[in-house]
C-alpha cells in the first residue's frame, strides 16, 4: 500500500443515504469494511450540510459535494463513492461533475432518469408529468400529514415491497420542510437523462440492484440498451432496500473496491 514517495495511500469511502435516510443507515454496510487507519469513511448528512440541501438543485449539486469532499483534504487520494436510490441519483451528478474525482462510484438502486432528452424543467412527456404530480403530493404529506400514518403509506408502495426490514424513522430526526423541498427539487422529473454519464464511466461504475426489486430490475435491463457493457451486481434475496437488506453482501463488494485500489 505504499505510494510513489513511501508514504501509505488511503482509500476515501463516500456514502450518501437514500430520500427519508439518515447517515447511520450504513453503520451495518460499515461493520463490514477493513478496519484500519488506511481506509476512511465519510457519512455526510447532506439534508443539514447546509449548501448541499434540496435548497440546491440537481444542475448544481455535483459540483457543490465534490467541492465538499475535497475540503475533506482527499482529493489527491483514492475516493469511492456510494450512492442508494436518491444517493445514488445526486452521486450519478457528482460523477458527472468531476469523473476524475472519483475512482469508483457505487449505485445502489438507482434511477438514471428518463430516456429523453430534457431541456430545463419541463414535464412535458407524460412519465414526467405523471411523476410531477407524484412527487409533489408526497411533498405536501410530508409536510402536513401524521407522522405514523404519513410512515405508513410510504412504506406501503409497491417499490418497497418484498423487502426484510424497514427502516425506523422518528419525526425528531427529520426536517419537515426539507423533505418536501427535495421531493421535488430533487424529483425525477426534474433530472436530464444520466445514461450518457453512464455509458462515458461504466468502467469505474459497479450497478447494484436486489433480486426483487422488480422495477429496478426491468430499469437495468433497460439501461443496458444503452449501456451493453454495463455489469449488473444482483444481490439475491432482497428488494429495493439492498443496504437494510443484505448489508454484508453490499459491503463484500465494496471491499472488493477498496482492495483493488490499493
Amino acid at each position: 500500500m505504499a505510494g510513489a514517495r513511501g508514504t501509505l495511500e488511503r482509500v476515501n469511502v463516500f456514502f450518501l443515504h437514500g430520500f427519508l435516510g439518515r447517515p447511520q443507515d450504513w453503520k451495518r454496510v460499515q461493520e463490514y469494511l477493513p478496519k484500519h487507519e488506511q481506509v476512511r469513511v465519510f457519512m455526510p448528512d447532506y439534508f443539514r450540510e447546509g449548501w448541499l440541501g434540496p435548497e440546491t438543485p440537481l444542475s448544481e449539486w455535483g459540483a457543490r459535494f465534490n467541492r465538499w469532499v475535497e475540503l475533506q483534504g482527499v482529493s489527491a487520494e483514492k475516493n469511492i463513492l456510494v450512492g442508494y436510490s436518491l444517493g445514488g441519483r445526486l452521486s450519478l451528478h457528482a460523477l458527472e461533475n468531476k469523473a476524475n474525482l472519483w475512482s469508483k462510484v457505487v449505485l445502489i438502486s438507482t434511477n438514471p432518469g428518463f430516456d429523453d432528452n430534457l431541456n430545463g424543467f419541463e414535464p412535458s412527456s407524460d412519465s414526467r408529468k405523471q411523476r410531477w404530480l407524484q412527487d409533489s403530493y408526497w411533498a405536501e404529506e410530508f409536510l402536513k400529514a401524521p407522522w405514523v400514518s404519513l410512515l405508513k403509506n410510504w412504506n406501503d408502495q409497491p417499490v418497497f415491497s418484498g423487502g426484510a426490514e424497514e427502516p425506523m424513522r422518528e419525526e425528531k430526526h427529520f426536517s419537515r420542510e426539507l423533505l418536501g423541498l427535495a421531493l421535488t427539487q430533487w424529483s425525477l422529473a426534474q433530472q436530464r437523462n444520466m445514461r450518457k454519464v453512464i455509458d462515458s464511466n461504466q468502467k469505474k461504475i459497479d450497478w447494484v440492484i436486489g433480486e426483487k426489486d422488480e422495477k429496478f430490475i426491468d430499469i437495468s435491463n433497460s439501461l443496458q440498451n444503452n449501456v451493453p457493457s454495463l455489469l449488473l451486481g444482483i444481490i439475491p434475496d432482497c428488494s429495493h432496500r439492498v443496504p437494510f437488506d443484505r448489508p454484508k453482501d453490499l459491503a463484500e463488494r465494496i471491499k472488493t473496491l477498496v482492495h483493488q485500489l490499493f
